[in-house]
């Protein structure tokens, strides 16, 4: 630090205080690295703490697998796309977050454990384990009470479906129709067990849902197929034994070919009706599965709604356009012209039912689209067939009411025949129409079978999951990592906290930011330094007695760290005005304990010995210290002389293992020590006392704590501040300054005590020299000049 740039010199040559400022410079990377290297012990501390507990975490952490299979849901619809099929409608993301929903769901939960409890390793299972503390909990309660049993057991299951939803994780692999399926356990075998059994699960339950609405057709199917081949085998005995009965063998052409017109349509009439019948079936067992669901959806709102009911007319109206026109193609006697326009409009009519269905089908994903609520509340799969059923419904039912008015009409026809040809005739078509009918549910019930047994459902395994070799918890390296990161970022910041709340001098460049000009560092006295030379010296039998000698290294150790700071101390003092020396200095600290007596009396002995004549005064009249570092007696001495009258030659005691050094003690304690202080006897015993010494130095109390050395610093030539770092409060600091300069004290500097290595990060230089100068002492042991400790006055 530049003392010229730190302090301004007055007119008369002495010191005076820099204004303080109380904003701090700008914060250097020096700053940091003394605030890092002051808080190291916090830092080591803290690291030490939370990365030892980040192994010791990592360790002792059971080890947590995790297994994973993977699923691919099939888009039935692309195999061969219905023209009911409305699963378009729906997004294919909404579609994919419904059967994650779905795996997510407590039902499918709870069919995963079931199959758990009945496999072959139910007890090597730790998702069943937690079972059996509830069991054992409630195992009183079994044995007293029989009616508890059930409710303790549904307890066990809801405590198992709860762990195993908590470990399991599902999944959707974007841009993809794959989903995911996670299980953790702590053990790999279990891991991937459990995710495969949830896997199985879930497509054994989509094949069942697959196949239920199948099988309540074929069902359906079944029992019309033996109805109407016992119907058959009816019709034929009967036309049988009319024929035998009648001697009729056929009918004439132009009959026959009306039965084989009213036998076309009454077949094409009962299949629609079989159809329509079917489609009931299918409705019924899809509004069962709904009210299961226990959902508030309004699927109402979207097969009702104006525009959808609508097009449905609309397409009633074609369907029974077709139908007369399917029915003219059975006429006889048609011309080529006519029959060709007659299949065109067949083509046109089937083209425009199909255009309408396609444009219903983008009406019913506009209206869903508004409608639809929460995917994980309504299965798409039935809120689609359900769509689709009822829109079948409503498309076949015209269809059958246009078959039967066909067929009202070709029977009306056939009634106009004679008695005999009528009979014959109705028992043709009976015959005929069951035959027809038959053959015809025969095939569908065929069909209905290999639908059946073919609907694997749309879930497919891709991956099915193996045993991890692995552990994902805990992740070592990453934990160790973040252990050690932690460490150092919480042992900063405890680092930074302790810095921005310790409000002492720590340091050097804080006496910078408070623009104070020092004048000297001294550092920290360790007893080693002077205690082991006492004991070799001589055997004290008072410990107060060494614990004080010790103190006063200047003249123990000379060629110390210690002693050469204080000769700096001392060159400093007497090159702070050399055209004007200050003869009578002060030196006065903030607080106690901050050295302030121990180092005005190291002052003292070096003046002496570079041959100054030097006086050394205590004038802390409220706690003197000087008598017993240099073990003299307290009385008589200065307030002897300010109150007593005694002479002042009389009480100055010499201090004869120093030479040219004189101790003034404080004497008797006064009741009021300021007023002595700042009284004119002090002035003249000052003004006397510059007659026959060279150098004058005074002791005086802290500033902070009383007024004494206020009055004092108006009436000597200089005043040296006492901080003692990582003791002094920057605040206490401050206002003893202002202090000063408010009474217009003629301040030399700042004397920073107690500095060690720990005290700044630049310590290497200091370590330096302290390596020399011990080095340098311990050459010249032997060569040592002892010197004989302050021998106690009795």
């Amino acid at each position: 630090m530049n003392d010229h740039a730190s302090r301004q010199t007055s007119d008369n040559g002495s010191m005076t205080p820099m204004p303080i400022e109380t904003n701090p410079s700008r914060i250097t990377w020096r700053d940091y690295i003394r605030i890092f290297y002051r808080g190291r012990y916090a830092i080591l501390v803290t690291f030490l703490v939370i990365f030892i507990g980040s192994v010791f975490f990592t360790f002792s952490m059971q080890p947590l697998y995790e297994a994973s299979v993977r699923l691919m849901l099939v888009d039935q619809s692309s195999v061969g796309p219905s023209l009911f099929d409305f699963t378009s409608m729906i997004t294919k993301e909404t579609m994919m977050n419904n059967q994650v929903e779905i795996l997510k769901s407590r039902t499918l939960a709870e069919h995963v454990v079931r199959d758990l409890r009945k496999s072959s390793i139910a007890s090597q299972l730790e998702v069943l384990e937690r079972a059996d503390t509830v069991k054992a909990a409630f195992s009183l309660a079994r044995l007293l009470r029989s009616k508890k049993t059930e409710w303790v057991e549904s307890e066990i299951f809801d405590d198992q479906v709860v762990t195993f939803r908590k470990r399991l994780g599902v999944r959707h692999i974007r841009n993809t129709d794959m989903i995911e399926i996670k299980f953790q356990a702590h053990t790999p075998t279990e891991a991937a067990f459990v995710s495969n059994a949830v896997a199985f699960a879930y497509e054994r339950i989509n094949q069942e849902e697959s196949k239920a609405e199948i099988q309540q057709v074929t069902e359906f199917l079944k029992n019309q197929l033996a109805l109407y081949q016992d119907s058959l085998q009816v019709s034929e005995d009967a036309l049988k034994a009319y024929q035998e009965r009648a001697k009729v063998v056929a009918l004439d052409h132009e009959t026959s070919e009306l039965v084989r017109k009213i036998a076309e349509f009454e077949t094409l009439y009962n299949a629609a009706k079989t159809d329509l019948e079917a489609a009931r079936q299918r409705l019924n067992y899809i509004d069962s599965e709904l009210e299961k669901q226990n959902t508030d959806f309004d699927i109402e709102a979207i097969s009702k709604t104006t525009a959808l009911e609508e097009f449905t007319k609309r397409i009633a109206e074609k369907e029974s356009k077709l139908a007369v026109y399917q029915a003219q193609t059975l006429q006889k006697g048609l011309s080529s012209d006519t029959k060709k326009h007659t299949l065109r409009e067949i083509e046109n009519l089937q083209n425009q039912i199909t255009a309408l269905k396609e444009q219903f089908q983008e009406d019913v994903k506009a209206v869903a689209a508004n409608q639809f609520m929460d995917p994980a509340q309504v299965s798409s799969s039935l809120f689609t067939s359900k769509i689709a059923v009822e829109t079948e419904l409503r498309s076949l039912t015209p269809k059958v009411d246009a078959y039967g008015k066909i067929l009202t009409e070709y029977n009306a026809q056939l009634e106009s025949l004679p008695a005999k040809k009528l009979e014959l005739a109705r028992l043709s078509r009976s015959a005929q129409v069951a035959e027809k009918l038959y053959i015809l549910l025969q095939e569908k019930y065929q069909e209905s079978r290999i639908t059946e047994v073919g609907q694997l459902g749309n879930v497919r395994i891709v991956d099915a999951a193996k045993a991890p070799d692995k552990p994902i918890l805990p992740k070592k390296k990453l934990n160790l990592l973040l252990g050690l990161l932690l460490g150092l970022g919480f042992g900063i910041a405890i680092a930074f906290a302790i810095e921005y709340i310790d409000d002492s001098v720590r340091s050097m460049e804080d006496l910078e930011h408070l623009r104070l000009s020092m004048i000297a560092t001294i550092p920290h006295i360790k007893p080693e330094q002077s205690n082991g030379l006492i004991a070799k010296m001589v055997k004290l039998d008072d410990p107060e007695v060494n614990a004080i000698n010790e103190r006063l290294v200047t003249h123990l150790k000379p060629k110390s760290p210690v002693s050469e700071a204080y000769r700096t101390l001392r060159t400093n003092i007497l090159f702070t005005a050399p055209d004007n020396p200050k003869h009578i200095i002060m030196l006065t600290s903030t607080g106690p304990r901050e050295g302030k007596s121990t180092s005005v009396a190291n002052l003292a002995i070096t003046f002496a010995q570079m041959g100054t004549k030097t006086l050394l005064i205590d004038a802390d009249l409220r706690r003197p210290m000087l008598h017993k570092l240099f073990q003299k007696e307290k009385e008589p001495g200065l307030t002897n002389v300010l109150v007593g009258g005694t002479v002042l030659e009389s009480v100055i005691k010499t201090v004869n293992e120093v030479p040219n050094l004189f101790l003034l003690t404080c004497g008797v304690i006064p009741p009021n020590p300021a007023e002595l202080l700042g009284s004119t006897l002090m002035r003249n015993l000052l003004h006397r006392a510059r007659e026959h010494y060279e150098i004058i130095l005074i002791d005086s109390p802290p500033i902070i704590a009383v007024t004494d050395p206020s009055v004092l610093a108006r009436i000597v030539d200089g005043v040296v501040m006492v901080i003692r770092i990582a003791s002094t409060q920057r605040g206490a600091a401050q206002m003893a300054v202002e202090q000063l300069r408010r009474v217009e004290a003629p301040l030399i500097g700042v004397m920073l005590n107690g500095i060690s290595a720990s005290n700044f990060y630049g310590s290497f230089y200091y370590q330096q020299y302290y390596y020399y100068y011990t080095k340098d002492g311990n050459k010249k042991r032997t060569k040592k000049r002892n010197r004989k400790p302050f021998k106690h006055l009795a």
